[in-house]
C-alpha cells in the first residue's frame, strides 16, 4: 500500500486524497486493497472471543445510484471511497474486515485496551467524513454524484470461527454480538451520521474519570428509537431496549 501512495506524500492529507482520488477516477484504483491483514490477526483467535469495536460504512442511496449510472461510473465512486476509507482505518489502528458491495466493514481490536479501541473507532468515523467532504468536489468535476455515508459500530465479544479444516486457506468469519448491532445500527443511521451502541457509550462515560478528558457527554445524544420496529435489548439490563447514541464533533 505504502508504494502506491509515496507519490502523495509530499502534500497535507486530505490534498493527498483529492490526488489519489482524482488519479483514481482517471486510471483505476491506486491501491491494492486487501483484507489479509485482518484474516491474519483473526487466525490468532480461531475459536475464541475476543473483544472488537466493529464499524458498518456503506454510501447512502447506493441503490439509487447505480441503477442511474453506467456499471463502469458507479464501480469508481465505490471504489474510490472505499480505497480512502481504507487507508483512514489502517492510521486509526482498525481492519479492513470485508468489503461488501458500497460497505466497507471494518473492526478495531479492543482485547487489551477498550477505552482505546472506540476512541479510534470515533476519531476513524470522523476522518471519514471529512473525506466524503473533500472528495466529492472530485466526483463533481468528472460529473458524478456527490455521496453521503451512514456509519454505525457497536463494541462487543465476537467467536472468530473457521470454515473448513485449514487455517490458512479455510474461510474465517466473525460471529456475535458486535457485527450484528454494528450492522443494524447503521442501517438505521441518516446521511452523514455517525451512530454507536450503547456498550460504546457505556465504556467511554462509566469507566473510570481519567478517560474522559477527550471525549464529553456533549458529544453524544442519545437517538429516539422506535419500540415497534427497535426490538432489539439492552445487554446490560434487559427490561430496556438497546440503546443507541449519535457521536457529534464539537
Amino acid at each position: 500500500m505504502a508504494e502506491r501512495w509515496v507519490s502523495f506524500t509530499n502534500l497535507p492529507l486530505l490534498e493527498q486524497t483529492r490526488a489519489r482520488v482524482n488519479k483514481t477516477l482517471m486510471d483505476g484504483i491506486q491501491l491494492n486493497m486487501s483484507t489479509e491483514e485482518s484474516k491474519k490477526l483473526l487466525r490468532r483467535h480461531v475459536n475464541t472471543k475476543t473483544n472488537l469495536v466493529t464499524m458498518f460504512v456503506d454510501i447512502n442511496n447506493s441503490t439509487e445510484m447505480s441503477l442511474s449510472l453506467p456499471e463502469d461510473k458507479f464501480a469508481l465512486i465505490v471504489q474510490s471511497f472505499a480505497q480512502e476509507i481504507s487507508i483512514a482505518v489502517l492510521g486509526y489502528g482498525g481492519y479492513v474486515f470485508k468489503y461488501e458491495g458500497d460497505a466497507v466493514i471494518v473492526f478495531f481490536p479492543a482485547e487489551y485496551d477498550q477505552v482505546k479501541a472506540c476512541e479510534n473507532a470515533l476519531n476513524c468515523s470522523r476522518a471519514i467524513l471529512e473525506i466524503r467532504e473533500v472528495i466529492n468536489p472530485v466526483f463533481n468535476a468528472k460529473e458524478l454524484p456527490e455521496i453521503t455515508v451512514r456509519i454505525g459500530m457497536a463494541y462487543g465479544y465476537a467467536l472468530v470461527v473457521l470454515y473448513g479444516k485449514s487455517l490458512e486457506i479455510a474461510h474465517i468469519d466473525i460471529i456475535g454480538s458486535s457485527i450484528s448491532m454494528a450492522s443494524k445500527i447503521a442501517s438505521i443511521a441518516k446521511p452523514n451520521q455517525v451512530l454507536v451502541g450503547e456498550h460504546i457509550y457505556n465504556i467511554l462515560f462509566m469507566s473510570s474519570a481519567s478517560h474522559k478528558d477527550s471525549l464529553n457527554n456533549s458529544n453524544f445524544i442519545e437517538v429516539n428509537l422506535d419500540p415497534t420496529k427497535w426490538k432489539y435489548l439492552s445487554h446490560s439490563d434487559p427490561e430496556s431496549m438497546y440503546r443507541v447514541y449519535e457521536y457529534l464533533e464539537n
